[in-house]
């Protein structure tokens, strides 16, 4: 059982707990560019498996019907326990090969974008983890039922979202067994001394176990982010950056070993004499700035609600996309996706951000009618647009950057 969906609006609720307590405490955790990206990678993760097929039902259902595998009891605690602690084993080795090779880093960097660290980080998500099935497969010969090996895959993530918070301090005994606030600030560090560390889900014995774990030293302030910066708010562009310099790396290295090599090799790492357009680990790095542009307060209110409304839109589509059919649901999704797209190009000031904002919204008014909603509903999602539409011509163009200055590039 998915249990992802049941626990979203529990993310929300503890989000905004703890933004109230950062603001009683004047250490206020949260930006409101950074959170809306984090979200929109979150929300386009979720939203992608409504078009695209998951492949690990498929191969469950062909291990089990060609090779006639003993399905192990259900109801059976010590299975459960069993499976959930393998389960997390498998998972330390998935999550340390998404670091140490680049093929799969490409993957998981997603999650790593964020130059802060707060319960909005933990919903940052890739939408092309194209590998997990690997870290399943023993599940399904070993006679592990898909829903229970599902179920405990869900509740293996729902225990790390708690995680991602920098409130919370070290937390004594609790620190040698399970991965904690604090040893998992370090996983998200972009200091050299933390980088590649703590790659526990839940618990973090396998870190100590396999030579990875890193305590977070009062000394040395964890500072999050990666090494080689993202510097950008397109969450399309955030999940396939690496993939398009990999590509890039691939098609300049000479020989066939070389082009495998680097597809398996560790971030940065090239055949020698050639230059490296992925992350480079050991490179010295900035670690006291953070992508920021500068906006207008128009530009940030007016992006944070219209991304407030991609939101809701998408949990009702992450809801009802059953009695909407599959084709209706695609043609949902990659709207969602174009405006998630906008969204960020308002946040980064980019000049053509308006244009594209017009288009959004006009593609909202003569879509939306192709959908079967109440007349009450459709009135009032096509009187919101025009009402936007008016203000954002009205408003928004030239009120982007306060700097129109500054130049952002990729």
């Amino acid at each position: 059982m998915d249990l992802i969906l049941y626990a979203i609006p529990f993310f929300f609720l503890l989000m905004f707990v703890e933004i109230g307590y950062g603001l009683l405490r004047h250490r206020n955790t949260y930006r409101i560019n950074d959170t809306i990206n984090s979200l929109s990678m979150g929300s386009l993760s979720r939203l992608q498996g409504l078009v695209i097929l998951g492949i690990s039902g498929a191969i469950y259902e062909t291990i089990v019907t060609n090779y006639r595998l003993v399905q192990l009891a259900d109801d059976q605690l010590w299975i459960w326990i069993s499976c959930f602690i393998l389960y997390d084993l498998a998972y330390y080795w998935k999550h340390r090969l998404g670091h140490e090779m680049v093929i799969f880093w490409g993957s998981h960097i997603a999650h790593h974008q964020s130059e802060d660290f707060n319960l909005g980080t933990a919903l940052r998500q890739t939408s092309i983890d194209f590998y997990s099935f690997l870290f399943y497969l023993p599940f399904f010969v070993l006679g592990f039922p898909a829903e229970m090996l599902f179920t405990v895959v869900s509740l293996n993530l729902i225990y790390q979202f708690w995680v991602h918070i920098e409130h919370v301090a070290k937390l004594g005994p609790l620190e040698w067994i399970f991965v904690t606030p604090s040893n998992h600030r370090v996983h998200h560090a972009r200091n050299k001394i933390y980088v590649d560390r703590n790659y526990g889900g839940v618990f973090i014995i396998w870190d100590r176990l396999f030579n990875s774990f890193q305590e977070e030293m009062n000394e040395e302030p964890v500072i999050f982010g990666l090494r080689k910066p993202l510097n950008s708010w397109n969450p399309l562009w955030a999940n396939v950056h690496v993939y398009w310099r990999l590509l890039k790396d691939f098609l300049k290295a000479p020989g066939v070993g070389n082009k495998l090599l680097i597809c398996f090799k560790p971030p940065g790492w090239q055949p020698q004499g050639m230059e490296s357009s992925c992350r480079l680990k050991g490179a010295t790095v900035d670690l006291t700035s953070r992508f920021d542009p500068s906006l207008s307060t128009f530009c940030k209110v007016y992006t944070l609600v219209q991304f407030i409304i991609t939101v809701v839109f998408s949990l009702y589509l992450l809801i009802y996309s059953a009695d909407l059919g599959y084709r209706t649901t695609a043609l949902a999704v990659a709207y969602l996706t174009y405006s998630l797209y906008v969204h960020g190009a308002w946040l980064e000031g980019r000049t053509h951000a308006f244009g594209q904002e017009l288009l959004r919204l006009m593609l909202l008014i003569l879509g939306i009618q192709g959908f079967t909603l109440s007349p009450l509903l459709l009135t009032t999602i096509i009187s919101f647009a025009v009402l936007s539409l008016v203000i954002v011509s009205v408003y928004g163009n030239g009120k982007l950057l306060i700097e129109p200055s500054e130049k952002l590039q990729y």
